[in-house]
């Protein structure tokens, strides 16, 4: 509903803006007024290449002669729209640039009152304007995250919770009967005098009940590793939504519970540290008798290296511990512009 209500306004706003320059007479050239407008419809997309075009646009046009203020809403729709970037690079660099661009253009044509003092006034407002929305989308988004990984997290509990008490009362009531029968056949085999066939007999019986053991064992062990995949084919759907792209997910299978629950760690600090639009690479593989899981998160707008986290959090610390007591080693830290996360696991 809510991308639907904003095509609308846009749809609605673009209407008016067309109207406007048409009815206005503040048009001198038309194809700098297309070229003022026609960006427009992708200012969401990809703010900053439109803000660039828009503001190249606009002053251009007002080196020619337009003096109505009509014509600077566009460049102050781009302006707006570019300062909620969560890139501080488009946030400032750009937007400042275009600000100062279109400003000193304002300037030479209408005066330093008129036109520079004016147009610096108009859009320094509506840039701040912007800067702050963005942070408060930024904080929701933050939160909205946060509530969401709090209720995956307390129904992951709660299912696993009632699942484990299931599965130890079955374990617990067919390891204490089979044991019971066992160790009665092994007392039977050793006291009575049995012929041939009666002992080729209980000996199938002994070894169908250490079988019904391991077997009881292995399904318990398989319906762990299935909680695990469905918790995080859960957690993923969800971070997805929130903007999260992951590639390369599969296989897990093969490998302890404990590499289902770093996914999930790993996808989560993604999606925490770079936001909306960061990338999730997940890569196994063998060689020899270890078989590897590599994680590495790509930031959608790339930053220093020295931006990345330096350490990792108690959920990676927990995990690297979980990780040790199967068998496997841990590491993480970060790697370019991202964040690197490598268990290694014995195969089998």
């Amino acid at each position: 509903m809510r991308r639907h209500w904003r095509l609308a306004v846009d749809a609605a706003l673009y209407a008016l803006l067309v109207v406007l320059f048409t009815f206005s007479h503040s048009v001198v050239s038309v194809p700098l007024a297309v070229v003022q407008l026609l960006p427009l419809l992708i200012r969401r997309r990809y703010p900053g290449v439109a803000l660039v075009v828009i503001a190249a646009a606009t002053a251009a046009h007002s080196l020619l002669g337009m003096a109505r203020a009509v014509g600077y809403l566009p460049m102050a729709l781009a302006l707006y729209g570019a300062a909620t970037h969560r890139s501080p690079w488009v946030r400032w660099g750009v937007c400042g640039g275009a600000a100062v661009l279109v400003t000193v253009t304002g300037a030479i044509r209408h005066g330093p009152i008129e036109g520079g003092l004016l147009a610096a006034g108009a859009l320094i407002v509506t840039w701040l304007f912007g800067v702050e929305r963005g942070e408060l989308l930024r904080e929701r988004a933050l939160i909205a995250q946060l509530r969401l990984e709090r209720h995956l997290a307390d129904q992951a509990a709660a299912t696993a919770g009632s699942r484990e008490r299931l599965a130890r009362r079955l374990h617990d009531g067919l390891a204490h009967t089979v044991t019971v029968m066992l160790v009665q056949g092994e007392a039977l085999r050793a006291t009575a005098h049995l012929s041939a066939a009666d002992e080729e007999r209980l000996q199938g019986v002994l070894r169908a009940g250490r079988d019904a053991l391991a077997e009881v064992r292995l399904a318990l062990a398989e319906e762990a590793q299935r909680d695990a995949a469905a918790t995080l084919d859960g957690r993923l759907a969800a971070l997805r939504e929130t903007g999260l792209s992951v590639d390369g997910v599969a296989g897990l299978d093969a490998l302890p519970e404990v590499a289902y629950r770093l996914v999930g760690e790993a996808a989560t600090n993604a999606l925490r540290h770079d936001g909306p639009g960061a990338r999730l690479d997940a890569v196994l593989t063998r060689d020899g008798d270890t078989v590897a899981l590599r994680l590495m998160s790509t930031p959608a707008t790339p930053r220093p290296p020295a931006a990345a986290p330096a350490g990792g959090g108690f959920g990676l610390r927990s995990l690297a511990d979980d990780v040790a007591a199967v068998g496997g080693t841990l590491t993480y830290g970060p790697s370019g512009t991202g964040w690197r996360v490598v268990a290694e696991f014995p195969a089998g």
